[in-house]
C-alpha cells in the first residue's frame, strides 16, 4: 500500500476512535450501533469493520485508547519530584485535571462497568486489567514518593481511585459539587492511610 493509503487509514481509524469513545460515553454501548459510529465519524461502515472487526473489537480499542491517555496520566503526576506531601497533591492536581479535562474517560468506564460488564466477560475482564494497572501507577507513585514499601498500598490505591469514581459520578448528577472540597477530603483521607499504615500505633 503507498505511504499517502497509509495515512489516510490512519487518520480514518483515528476519526472512528474518537467518534465511537463520544457515542459511547453519552449513548452507552446498546445506544452506539454501527450505523450511528459511521455517521458520527463520517466513515464508511466498511472502514469500521475493516480497521475493528466489529463493534466489541471497536470499544476494545477505544477502552484501551481510554485506558493509556488516563494511566499515562497518573504516572506522570506521581513521578514529579518533591516530599511526599507535594508529590500527593501533585498526583491529586494531575488526577483532577483528568476528571475536569477529559470527564469522558471516567463515564466511559463507568457505563460499561454497569451496562455491559455482566454480560460481556472480555469487557469485564478488561476493565479489570485497566483497573489493576491504574493501582500500580498509584501503588508506584506511592513508594517512590516515599522511598519505602508502605504495607496494603493496594488499598490506599484503590480507595482512591473509588473516590474519584465517586466525584466523577456526582459530578454528573450535582454540577454544584466543589472539586477544591472533594480533593481536600481526598487529601486527608490518603494522607491519613499511609501514615496509619507506615506507623500503626496513630
Amino acid at each position: 500500500m503507498p505511504r499517502g493509503r497509509y495515512q489516510k487509514s490512519d487518520v480514518s481509524r483515528e476519526r472512528i476512535l474518537a467518534a465511537a469513545t463520544e457515542v459511547f460515553s453519552t449513548r452507552g454501548y446498546a445506544g452506539a450501533g454501527v450505523d450511528r459510529l459511521a455517521e458520527r465519524s463520517g466513515i464508511a461502515k466498511t472502514a469500521i469493520y475493516y480497521h475493528f472487526g466489529n463493534k466489541e473489537g471497536l470499544l476494545a480499542a477505544v477502552l484501551e485508547r481510554a485506558a493509556t491517555q488516563w494511566i499515562e496520566g497518573i504516572h506522570a503526576a506521581a513521578s514529579q519530584g518533591g516530599d511526599p506531601l507535594q508529590r500527593l497533591d501533585r498526583a491529586l492536581a494531575g488526577m483532577r485535571a483528568m476528571l475536569e479535562e477529559r470527564p469522558w474517560i471516567y463515564k466511559l468506564f463507568q457505563i460499561l462497568a454497569l451496562e455491559v460488564a455482566e454480560e460481556k466477560p472480555e469487557i469485564r475482564a478488561t476493565l479489570r486489567a485497566i483497573l489493576d494497572k491504574a493501582r500500580g501507577a498509584i501503588v508506584a507513585g506511592i513508594r517512590d514518593a516515599l522511598g519505602v514499601e508502605v504495607p496494603k498500598a493496594e488499598q490506599v490505591a484503590s480507595m482512591m481511585l473509588s473516590i474519584l469514581d465517586g466525584i466523577s459520578l456526582g459530578l454528573q448528577i450535582d454540577e454544584s459539587i466543589s472539586l477544591d472540597e472533594a480533593f481536600g477530603e481526598m487529601r486527608r483521607l490518603v494522607a491519613f492511610m499511609v501514615a496509619t499504615r507506615l506507623n500503626p500505633q496513630l
